[in-house]
Parts: C-alpha cells; structure tokens; sequence
C-alpha cells in the first residue's frame, strides 16, 4: 500500500491503529489540564509507594480517565548510586488499556517506548530513588507531565470560554491568555512578574531545587534568578561533564545568543560553578571544583535583551 486516505464509506476505520494514528494529531499525547492542576501529576511522601491523583490524558489518540488516587510501588534502589525512575501513562493496546506505571530507570531515566506494533509511553512525573532507599523523597520527585491543548480558538468578548492557565482565545486579531481566573491580552514583552520554574526531569541529573529558581520579562529584558544544590556526586563527576541541564525555559525567555555565567565561592573566592544558557532554552550547570559538596546551594543571577 503506498496511499491510503479514510474515513470514507468505501475506506472505513477497520482497525485500531487506524484510529489512534488520526486521533492523535486531533488530541496530542498529554494530560487534560495546564501545569497549574495537580491532574495525574505524581507526588511522593518517601515511602515505598508514589501517588498518582485524579485526572485525565489521551496517549497515542486515545482516552484515560483515572477518578481516583493511584499508588504505584516503587522498587527498591540496591545499588549504590541514585537511580533515576519515571512515572508514565502507558498505552497497551494489546491489552486494551492505558495505565499509570512506575517505570525504574538507572543512572539515566528509561528510554520512552513508542511504538506502534507495541506500547506508547508519555512522562507524568521523574523521580530520584537515593542509594540504598526504598521510596522518592517528596523533593525528588518533579513534574514531567506533557499536556493536550486547545487550538487558539476565535472567541466573542462576552462570552469567552473558562480562562484555564495558559489557553489561548483570539478576538478581532487580538490575541489573550488565561490565568487560570481570567483572561489577559498576550503581550510578549509585557512584565510577566515571577514566574517560579519547574525542574528538567528528565536530565537534572547531579541537582535539584534549593529555594525556588524564578524568571521574568520587563520590556525585552529577560532577569534570571538560579538556586538549586548538589544532590549527587562530589566533585566533577562524568554525569556533569557537558553540564547538567536543570531548566529548559520557555521560548518566550530564550536568549538570541548563549549566555554564560559564574558562581564564586563564599570563603575562598573561587570560581567553583560555570552556568550556560543556551539559545535553545536549556540552562547547564558545570562545577569547576573538584570539592564542590552534596548539598551546597549554588545561587546566580543572569539577564539578557531579547531580540
């Protein structure tokens, strides 16, 4: 076969792939919410078990629905480095069935599958299980959920749609956003205030959140605000040799050309951490140390103009 064009009364829906291959592109892979909900996203207590709440999601075209907490165990980490695990919707369709999965990883989070001869995978949630622990702790364990959408969508002045963070609505060429209250004309190079940033989940790798990290846009000057800690290895280690990246900004933060910083020690006055970050929105952190310790808050300040 080298065309195929359906649904039609001579080309029906005759299989499931058939289905999920066209409802895909109509309801992309993610939950049913903005990143404000806690919708199915996981949180953990430091016990054996994750909890996954209510929510809902389409994974490769099709529908979940879970109207009640979830627990998924999580295996114990024998070996002696932090393993990273993730929390995934999966998509069996051989089973018939999408479910919440604890999925554990090793030094790196598991590959995702998707395919279409067996499961499809999306992220929920990353979590790190401590050498020789037996559950994630509660700051272990960010938010890696994908999100379905709305298209911007024409909309009349009184009677606008529910403002849910982060949709878009169009009127008479004007574009707004909702904030989860109401609705905002979308202005790029308004004052955002604070905006607090999620974790990268998927390669935070050596640090996770001290404090709470923040970004913000005043005209076309983007303001940076970085504190994060060591939470792994001492010193250099392999895992930071590229640097670790532990934020992906949204393209409306990304800087025309990369932007580098540094961090210098309190006592010694020494460079001890290199930032970077880079055109495509990752922000890479490298100690420069080789005694830089677990636990030490490493905090910076960066700016740059937008184009």
């Amino acid at each position: 076969m080298t065309e195929f064009s359906y649904p039609y009364g001579s080309s029906k829906i005759n299989t499931e792939d058939d289905f999920s291959r066209m409802m895909m592109w109509a309801a992309p892979d993610g939950v049913c919410a903005s990143w404000g909900s806690p919708a199915l996203r996981p949180t953990a207590n430091g016990s054996g078990t994750v909890t996954v709440p209510a929510g809902e999601a389409f994974v490769r075209g099709q529908k979940y629905l879970n109207d009640a907490d979830k627990l998924l165990v999580v295996p114990p980490n024998n070996t002696g480095a932090t393993r990273l695990d993730y929390v995934v919707l999966r998509n069996d369709p051989a089973n018939d069935r999408i479910t919440a999965e604890y999925k554990p990883g090793g030094t790196s989070l598991p590959p995702l599958v998707q395919s279409w001869t067996d499961v499809w995978e999306i992220p929920i949630g990353a979590g790190k299980v401590k050498a020789g622990a037996a559950g994630v702790q509660p700051e272990d364990m960010v938010d890696a959920r994908w999100f379905t959408g709305w298209p911007v969508a024409p909309s009349l002045p009184g009677y606008r749609p529910t403002p849910w963070r982060d949709r878009m609505i169009c009127e008479n060429g004007v574009i707004l956003t909702g904030t989860g209250t109401g609705w905002k004309v979308y202005d790029p190079f308004a004052d955002t205030g604070w905006v607090n940033l999620t974790p990268n989940g998927s390669d935070a790798r050596a640090w996770s959140p001290s404090g709470v990290s923040r970004i913000r846009t005043r005209d076309r000057r983007v303001e940076f605000r970085l504190s994060v800690k060591r939470w792994a290895d001492n010193g250099l280690g392999v895992a930071d040799d590229d640097g670790s990246c532990v934020f992906n900004l949204a393209a409306q933060y990304r800087p025309p050309l990369e932007v580098p910083g540094f961090c210098y020690g309190k006592v010694a006055r020494q460079t001890v951490i290199a930032v970077n970050v880079e055109t495509g929105g990752d922000v890479r952190l490298r100690p420069l140390v080789n005694d830089l310790p677990a636990s030490r808050t490493v905090q910076a300040v960066l700016s740059w103009f937008l184009d």
